[in-house]
């Protein structure tokens, strides 16, 4: 393992985790826990990690996110997609957001929040999940399927609720229904009383690299509106996807 790959380890572990304690970090990221420890102070230096100072824990820095801003594609799809989230957010008063699909990983990019207070709390750079939201279920519903299938299977398929696959061939089977829809849905597989609705979005290739969704507590996205806001999903999902084969095609 060279250094760019021991570097690349601990901040995967921390990505993963979000806060983590040394031991933790140096679990995952297969090192001992004085190498750990000495490339989490070097990457702490470059603020690309920061340690907490009363419980030593550690989490990402605050220059990744600087960094991550310049890292998607010219012209930036979130300018794209911004006035068709605040749209949706403000038509059903509900967590707006979209994704990408960075190679295994699927990373949220941009978060219109809910105009309630009890809402689904969603950040900008977390990872999502592929097999229980319906941003995942969005994208992998148009790759190939063996491309779905690597992607699910190098991921790690948590059971979060009673509704939640967690067996990669049975959510390659649902993904037919998603087809069929067009537009995805996570009915409590994320959260119980959470459900979310989301639509692929093309970049200027054609290529299913994005995704949407509105997302709220179940009591207010009942079953009896989930076509509505699937029909409004879907039709600014094809509204971003044709403003980015404009300014990336």
């Amino acid at each position: 393992m060279t250094g760019v790959d021991r570097v690349a380890s601990v901040l995967d572990a921390l990505q993963e985790r979000r806060v983590a304690s040394l031991a933790e970090v140096a679990r995952a990221a297969g090192l001992s826990e004085p190498t750990a420890h000495r490339y989490l102070s070097a990457l702490s230096e470059h603020r690309l990690v920061t340690r907490d100072p009363y419980t030593g824990a550690y989490r990402l820095g605050i220059k990744l996110f600087e960094l991550g801003r310049n890292a998607l594609p010219l012209p930036d799809p979130r300018e794209a997609a911004r006035p068709h989230l605040r749209a949706l957010r403000d038509q059903f008063g509900e967590t707006a957001e979209m994704a990408a699909h960075d190679g295994s990983r699927l990373i949220i990019i941009a978060v219109e929040e809910a105009l309630h207070g009890v809402a689904k709390g969603a950040h900008v750079g977390e990872p999502d999940r592929w097999h229980s939201t319906s941003l995942g279920k969005s994208i992998l519903a148009e790759l190939d399927p063996a491309t779905a299938r690597s992607i699910l299977e190098a991921a790690t398929l948590t059971r979060f609720t009673s509704r939640t696959l967690v067996d990669p061939d049975e959510v390659l089977a649902s993904l037919a229904r998603v087809r069929a829809n067009g537009y995805a849905m996570d009915d409590e597989e994320s959260e119980v009383g959470l459900r979310c609705i989301g639509a692929v979005v093309r970049n200027g290739r054609g290529e299913p690299r994005y995704a949407i969704s509105v997302s709220g507590p179940t009591y207010r996205i009942t079953l009896e509106s989930v076509d509505r806001i699937a029909a409004a999903v879907r039709q600014a999902a094809e509204a971003i996807s044709r403003e980015l084969a404009k300014t990336q095609g």
